[in-house]
């Protein structure tokens, strides 16, 4: 039987080629029994969130469908991805040189601009889509287990070739968001104008990203710092506790822990997927935003850092070989994450490939972190009095150009754009919980969060001292009581056989 129409919706005709404007058309859209309870709990929960109505019904049922349909790889996508497995990528140098990745905020006017621009055209040649719908297909094969880090360093490295293959000057940049976590207010970064990213809090409508969609034909969105569950970047201390560990088994994901971990790299990295939240916060539809490639060329350069402490104060561990446990390569949900599997769209490599040292000594290095004193420098950067190098605010973007929409499939005058809601639509990255700074904070309420969270570092950074002291000590008596009962027993042995102890001359 034919279920009964359950939304009136009003769609805009929204086409890759130029239409006649004023074409509305208002028809009622028959879902299935089973789609009721999901599309309405949408709707409802959309209430509660400031779009336009009509909208939001067309987003909700047009999330459900598209759910059924999930990010399929096109044959155009099979050709980008096997070019690099035809020509041995990684094997050899790279064409165009080695590359140096910086902090986004250093860069010059004219490298962001640079930048962007090759973003654009890989949009507009379809290979931005490309790269965001392989992610989307590598949930359990690169996510939530020991392929999550490899996997991540090959698939930048083949994206920033594509860069540079259009502008060999150009580098992939890293976002360094512990300049963000820092101020009281990180959701007012300069990186959240026109002069970087764009919107924060919506659809992307400004900046050099504007009007590019996503997954499912909807334009990118996001949602940053909107609940205490999601307000969390990552910090310098979060960065200082991961190299309290040795092993790569050690800041990856575990299927046997089943707690949140601060040293779980893969964790803190979920943790910045959900602060932005939108499209980022959802696995299948992240890549398609060019925030995630910023975000992900920073943890790798956490990891690298990470792997440099290995070298120089862990003894006797191959970083080209230290991979997860057979036993344990992850949550349960992983697939073909094991050292020896095909890498998932490179089939020529192995997950473990990704640790060769050669990705960063012929593919590409980093510049260190802006810091006081050496590169805390640039329009957008400065010192505070705590000697720290932090990101100037929104409202010292100015004198913006934007840059000219050469491809876009639909007019932007038009206020019709498809929200992305939180329907559940895929699979959500959830991280550790935030520290309750969220968007509807005054600047004075999340200044007093702030505090308190630096007192509790300071804290917890002085506590594991002194349990490490004292953890030393306790070792240092229970060797001496050792020696000392030896001793005892050695004498006791010599006296039994008329002997005279060693020291007794």
């Amino acid at each position: 039987m034919k279920a009964k129409p359950s939304v009136l919706v009003q769609i805009l005709l929204v086409t890759s080629v130029v239409i006649d404007e004023g074409m509305n058309y208002q028809f009622c859209v028959d879902l299935p029994d089973s789609a009721k309870p999901e599309v309405d709990a949408c709707i409802e929960r959309s209430r509660k969130t400031p779009v336009i109505p009509s909208q939001a019904e067309l987003a909700c049922v047009h999330d459900y469908f598209t759910k059924l349909e999930p990010n399929n790889l096109t044959e155009e996508d099979l050709e980008v991805f096997s070019k690099p497995s035809q020509n041995g990528f990684g094997h050899y140098p790279p064409p165009t040189g080695k590359s140096t990745r910086s902090e986004i905020r250093t860069l010059s006017e004219e490298g962001w601009h640079n930048v962007t621009d090759v973003f654009r055209q890989l949009y507009e040649a379809g290979t931005l889509q490309s790269f965001g719908r392989l992610h989307g297909q590598a949930r359990s094969m690169a996510h939530k287990g020991a392929a999550f880090l490899p996997w991540h360093r090959v698939f930048l490295v083949h994206f920033e070739q594509e860069m540079r293959r259009i502008n060999p000057s150009v580098s992939l940049p890293y976002w360094d968001y512990t300049i963000d976590h820092d101020i009281p207010q990180p959701f007012e970064s300069v990186l959240w104008t026109p002069c970087y990213f764009g919107e924060n809090n919506a659809t992307v409508q400004t900046g050099p990203f504007r009007f590019f969609y996503g997954a499912h034909g909807a334009v990118i969105s996001r949602d940053v710092a909107v609940n205490v569950r999601s307000t969390r970047l990552i910090s310098k201390t979060d960065i200082k506790t991961l190299k309290e560990f040795c092993h790569f088994q050690d800041i990856t994901t575990s299927g046997a822990v089943k707690t949140k971990s601060k040293h779980n790299l893969e964790q803190l990295h979920d943790s910045v997927h959900d602060y932005v939240g939108g499209d980022m916060g959802v696995v299948e539809n992240s890549a398609y935003d060019p925030v995630f490639w910023f975000h992900h060329a920073f943890i790798d350069y956490i990891w690298e850092t990470f792997r440099e402490h290995q070298i120089e104060r862990c003894s006797n561990i191959d970083i080209e070989s230290d991979y997860r446990p057979l036993t344990d390569l992850g949550m349960k949900e992983v697939r073909q994450q094991g050292p020896l599997d095909p890498m998932f769209g490179y089939k020529h490599l192995r997950n473990v490939d990704g640790l060769w040292l050669n990705w960063t000594q012929q593919f590409y290095k980093y510049e260190p972190q802006p810091s006081c004193g050496k590169s805390c420098t640039g329009k957008y950067l400065h010192c505070d009095r705590r000697n720290l190098c932090l990101t100037r605010t929104k409202e010292e973007c100015t004198g913006t150009k934007q840059q000219s929409a050469r491809v876009l499939r639909e007019d932007p005058d038009v206020d019709s754009l498809i929200p992305k809601l939180p329907c559940g639509t895929g699979t959500e990255l959830r991280g550790l919980r935030g520290d309750g700074r969220t968007r509807d904070k005054s600047k004075a309420e999340c200044e007093r969060i702030l505090k308190k969270r630096e007192v509790e570092d300071t804290s917890d950074n002085k506590g594991t001292s002194s349990n490490d002291g004292w953890n030393n000590f306790g070792f240092v008596m229970l060797g001496a009581f050792v020696v000392l009962v030896v001793a005892l027993i050695d004498c006791i042995g010599c006296l039994k056989r008329n002997d005279k102890p060693y020291s007794t001359l």
